[in-house]
């Protein structure tokens, strides 16, 4: 007769722990996300831009790139690697043009590739004018002179306006006050101790470009 010797089970639970894999990617950040120059004077400008690595490991900046020809940056060798932390600044040059400018900066690396928006006002045409009158003195005179008066009309009027009066020893005078768009006639006259004012002298007729 067989003998049955009842067997002990023993389960086993074996934990195994888990290590959580922490991401350490690289990554870059910049100074700004927009650049504005102001073209205006007609002169080359600059700003500067700084790029920081931000992430756990070194990153590589490859190339910076510009959509337009405008915009443009100071020598740089590249490519450079950036440790944690460090940081590596690049001057962006713009070249002024007679309309406004926009263009978009990228900057291409192993980790990320961030952008910037580019924009630059137009060279100014704004131009300001003037006129300048002279004037001899009379020749011989028993009334002697004791100042000038200009006298200005807009053109197709009949009516001056005295605009300045200089004193006798001065045989010229600039008009800084006309637009653009406008013309102008002018005349002098002479004026005595007395106030009396002599016949108006030739007009002379200025149209403002």
């Amino acid at each position: 007769m067989k003998k049955f010797v009842p067997l002990t089970v023993v389960a086993l639970l074996v934990a195994t722990p888990l290590l959580a894999r922490q991401h350490t990617s690289g990554n870059i950040s910049l100074s700004t996300t927009a650049l504005s120059f102001n073209g205006s004077s007609g002169n080359v400008s600059s700003q500067p831009l700084t790029i920081t690595s931000t992430g756990r490991r070194s990153v590589t900046i490859q190339n910076i790139s510009f959509s337009n020809g405008v915009f443009s940056d100071s020598t740089v060798s590249l490519p450079a690697t950036l440790s944690p932390g460090q940081t590596l600044t690049v001057k962006v040059i713009a070249k002024p043009q007679s309309t406004a400018q926009t263009g978009t900066l990228t900057v291409t690396s192993t980790a990320n590739d961030p952008t910037v928006s580019l924009s630059e006002t137009a060279i100014s045409t704004t131009t300001s004018h003037s006129v300048s009158l002279t004037w001899q003195a009379p020749s011989s005179s028993s009334d002697p002179v004791d100042s000038y008066q200009v006298d200005r009309a807009a053109s197709g009027s009949t009516q001056y306006s005295t605009i300045a009066t200089t004193v006798a020893s001065s045989t010229a005078f600039t008009d800084n006050s006309v637009t653009s768009g406008h013309t102008y006639v002018y005349e002098v006259r002479s004026v005595d101790q007395s106030g009396n004012t002599s016949n108006p002298s030739n007009t002379i007729t200025m149209t403002i470009p």
